[in-house]
């Protein structure tokens, strides 16, 4: 396909440079670095993009129907943002529908737009973006259909003719949206509930215990599945991507990973923070709950160490732009700080 002709790679801030070459063992790791522990998920991501390089998919459909599936919290939808970040141009560069917010079928008349004789019609105002929808001859179109199992039935079957034919006629009848050179990602929940009921128990069995919840999560997650959607529906999907619970080593390079991302975010304002290991584990100590993966961990980097942090720089220096080091050590079970300016 044309558009990996001209492949945008991540750079410091998601600014971004094109690549003239598409390289799936290196993209492969690009996306690995920033959703941890995911390995099988991402593989089938960068399958899908090496399908679509060489022409192989389907010309009469999406690029590819990508079904991400699993916890909460362990980076589905931080793969389509980062995926957006490396063909388009940066992490929020896509068409995001929430489909919980279509989960009434008074509200699914939104999802194709209005039907002749209604306001907004003649306009064919629907949900989508055409420019991020369609993309263009060097870059593909992204639509993240998130949390897909809470739209209504009407929505759905409106979906299928999106995964099936790669179209998408507006209810007006005037116009149609094509998904011809758009990713397709759907996330979906569907399993959490029964996972998170046994994930503290398989947590507090250490690494041994994750290895035996990851292969469980799998059959549970694809048992859900087949159980909610209907076979025609999951025809249309090209692949199942199962993201599994983080393990206690993955768990903390995320702890890492996030605190590296607050100095980068901190940076941008002349605020260098440099920390100890006794932050991370102190962090991860506090806040990573496998249930809810790093969603609770990004609270608990909020309340134990970012506070702190900016009420330092807050006595050092003001709401100045001078630049300050701010050191963050753990003592007596706190994070305590000093400023060098």
């Amino acid at each position: 396909m044309p558009f990996l002709a001209e492949q945008h790679q991540s750079r410091n801030n998601d600014k971004q440079s094109p690549r003239r070459d598409f390289d799936p063992d290196s993209l492969a790791a690009r996306l690995g670095s920033r959703v941890l522990g995911q390995d099988t998920a991402v593989a089938a991501v960068v399958r899908a993009l090496s399908l679509s390089a060489v022409g192989a998919n389907d010309p009469d459909r999406p690029l590819a129907n990508l079904l991400l599936v699993g916890p909460t919290g362990v980076g589905k939808t931080e793969l389509v943002r980062r995926v957006a970040a490396e063909l388009r141009a940066g992490p929020d560069d896509l068409c995001r529908i929430d489909m919980n917010a279509l989960a009434q079928e008074h509200y699914a008349a939104s999802f194709s737009g209005a039907p002749p004789g209604y306001a907004g019609s003649k306009e064919a105002y629907s949900l989508f973006d055409r420019t991020t929808v369609e993309g263009d001859a060097y870059r593909p179109g992204i639509v993240l259909f998130d949390e897909v199992e809470k739209a209504h039935s009407t929505v759905l079957r409106a979906l299928l003719q999106v995964l099936d034919s790669g179209t998408l006629r507006l209810a007006s009848g005037q116009q149609t949206l094509s998904f011809r050179n758009t990713l397709v990602f759907m996330t979906s929940n569907l399993g959490s509930a029964q996972l998170a009921r046994r994930g503290r128990v398989w947590w507090r069995r250490g690494r041994a215990g994750a290895r035996l919840a990851a292969r469980g999560d799998r059959t549970v997650l694809q048992a859900a599945i087949r159980d909610f959607f209907d076979p025609e529906f999951l025809n249309r999907i090209d692949e199942t991507a199962v993201f599994t619970e983080l393990d206690h080593t993955t768990a903390h390079a995320v702890t890492e990973l996030e605190i590296d991302l607050l100095a980068r975010r901190l940076s941008r304002r002349k605020i260098e923070l440099e920390v100890t290991g006794a932050v991370a584990d102190l962090v991860f100590a506090r806040g990573f709950d496998p249930v809810y993966g790093t969603r609770a961990l990004r609270r608990a980097i909020r309340t134990t160490l970012a506070e702190p942090v900016a009420i330092a720089v807050l006595r050092a220096r003001g709401t100045s732009s001078d630049p300050v080091t701010v050191h963050a050590d753990v003592r007596d079970g706190e994070v305590r700080t000093h400023v060098d300016t």
